[in-house]
C-alpha cells in the first residue's frame, strides 16, 4: 500500500520556537557538558520550561499532545537545540518520549505524575533488567538499570523488567518510581553523548502499585482510545527512531556551519588555503547533501507521524528511513573529520565532539540498520 504524505504545514505548538533559547544556552555549556558527563542545571531546566516534558502529556493534564502537528514540531525542536548541544537535544528527546510512554499509564498513575502541571523531566531505562515480582497491591521491583538519560535531573524514571506472559512467554513491563525510590549511580563514561548523563540507577525492593506499571505491548500499537490524540495512538515504531535521530541532525547541521566557518579561513602549512583543495571542496558538498538527504528523511516520517494513514508498511518504512538518515549522517561527519587534519580533532574542536555524538547514537537499537532496515524489505519482499 503507497501513502500519501500530507503536505499541509502543523500547528506551532511553540516549542521550536522556544527550543532556539535552548541552543543557545546548551551551546555555552556543551564542552562543559562533555566534560562533566551531565548538563548542567540550567541546561535541564531550560528544556522542562521550553516545554519538551509536556509535549506528549495528555491535555487533561495540561499537556501539548492534542496540538496538531505535534510530531513535526518535536522534530524541529530537536534539530534546533542539537545544533547547540546534542546531549541537551537527546535528553529533550528522552524527555518527551519518556512521557509519551507514560501515557500507558492507568488515570490514578497518570494523575500522579501530572496532577501538580505537565512539566515533569522523566528518565528511563528501557531493557528488562533487575528482578521484579508481583505482590498483592502492585510490584517489587529490585535491580540495577543503565542508561537512563538526563537521570541526575529527572523527578521520576520508568524502568523495566520481564514478567510472564499470558501465554507463559516473557513479555516486557514498565515500571515508574519516584526520585525517593532510587539511587542514582555514577557510572556514565561513554566516548560520545557525554552530556547526556546516561547514568544507571540502583533500586532495592521498592514497591510500585499497579497504577504506576503498564505493558509495552500497549505502547507498541498504540493507545485504540479515538478520543485521544493521534499523537498518542500512533504506534510506537512510527515515530520512535525521532527522539533519537533529530538531535542528530541538528548536531551535524551545527558542525558542519562550524566547519565551514573554519575551513574558509583556514592556511595549510604550505601557504595555501585549505579551500582550494579539491578534496576539502568535495567534502563540504557531499556532507551538505547528506544532510539534506537525512533531514528530508526525517522530515517525511514526522509529517506522516502526524497526519498519514497508518498501516504496518508505514511504521516498517519509518523506521527503515530513520536507520538511513543515520547512515547519511555519518557519511557527512566523517568526511569533516577527516578534511579536518589534526587541528580538527583537538578536544577543542565541536567537529570531532559532534563525530563522537554521532557515531554513538548510530549505535542506538532504534536506529540498527538490520533491525529496522531488514523489516521493511522483508514485508516488501513477502517474507514476512
Amino acid at each position: 500500500m503507497t501513502n500519501t504524505t500530507p503536505t499541509a504545514p502543523p500547528t506551532d505548538t511553540g516549542l521550536a520556537g522556544a527550543a532556539g533559547k535552548v541552543a543557545e544556552l546548551a551551546a555555552e555549556s556543551a564542552a562543559a557538558a562533555d566534560s562533566d558527563n551531565r548538563l548542567s542545571p540550567a541546561v535541564a531546566e531550560a528544556l522542562v520550561s521550553a516545554g519538551f516534558a509536556r509535549h506528549f502529556v495528555g491535555e487533561r493534564w495540561g499537556g501539548a499532545a492534542g496540538v496538531p502537528g505535534a510530531v513535526q514540531d518535536l522534530t524541529r525542536a530537536l534539530a534546533t537545540v542539537g545544533t547547540g548541544c546534542m546531549s541537551a537535544a537527546w535528553c529533550g528527546g528522552v524527555y518527551a518520549a519518556v512521557a509519551r510512554m507514560c501515557s500507558h499509564l492507568p488515570e490514578e498513575g497518570q494523575h500522579e505524575l501530572w496532577a501538580d502541571g505537565p512539566d515533569v523531566p522523566l528518565a528511563g531505562s528501557f531493557a528488562p533488567s533487575g528482578t521484579v515480582r508481583e505482590v498483592p497491591g502492585g510490584w517489587r521491583v529490585s535491580g540495577t538499570w543503565g542508561f537512563a538519560s538526563g537521570v541526575d535531573h529527572a523527578h521520576w524514571t520508568m524502568v523495566g523488567g520481564a514478567v510472564p506472559g499470558p501465554d507463559g512467554v516473557p513479555s516486557l513491563r514498565h515500571f515508574v518510581l519516584p526520585r525517593s525510590d532510587y539511587e542514582v549511580l555514577d557510572t556514565w563514561r561513554n566516548v560520545g553523548l557525554r552530556g547526556t548523563g546516561s547514568n544507571s540507577v540502583l533500586v532495592d525492593d521498592a514497591f510500585v502499585p499497579a497504577h504506576r506499571t503498564f505493558e509495552h505491548r500497549s505502547v507498541l500499537t498504540g493507545h485504540t482510545d479515538p478520543a485521544l490524540p493521534r499523537a498518542l495512538r500512533v504506534p510506537h515504531k512510527l515515530i520512535n527512531g525521532l527522539f533519537f535521530v533529530a538531535p542528530g541532525i541538528g548536531a551535524v547541521e551545527g558542525a558542519l556551519a562550524a566547519w565551514t566557518e573554519w575551513t574558509a579561513n583556514r592556511v595549510e602549512i604550505y601557504g595555501a588555503r585549505s579551500s582550494s583543495r579539491p578534496g576539502v571542496r568535495l567534502a563540504l558538498s557531499r556532507a551538505a547533501a547528506s544532510l539534506d538527504a537525512a533531514r528530508l528523511l526525517v522530515e517525511r516520517a514526522a509529517v506522516e507521524g502526524d497526519s498519514a494513514d497508518v498501516d504496518r508498511e508505514l511504521a516498517l518504512r519509518a523506521t527503515r528511513d530513520y536507520s538511513t538518515a543515520v547512515d547519511l549522517l555519518l557519511d557527512a561527519v566523517n568526511g569533516l573529520l577527516r578534511m579536518s587534519g589534526a587541528r580538527g580533532q583537538a578536544q577543542s574542536s565541536p567537529v570531532q565532539r559532534v563525530w563522537r555524538d554521532v557515531h554513538c547514537m548510530a549505535g542506538h537499537a532504534a536506529l540498527q540498520p538490520d533491525v529496522n532496515a531488514d523489516g521493511w524489505a522483508k514485508h516488501a519482499l513477502g517474507e514476512e
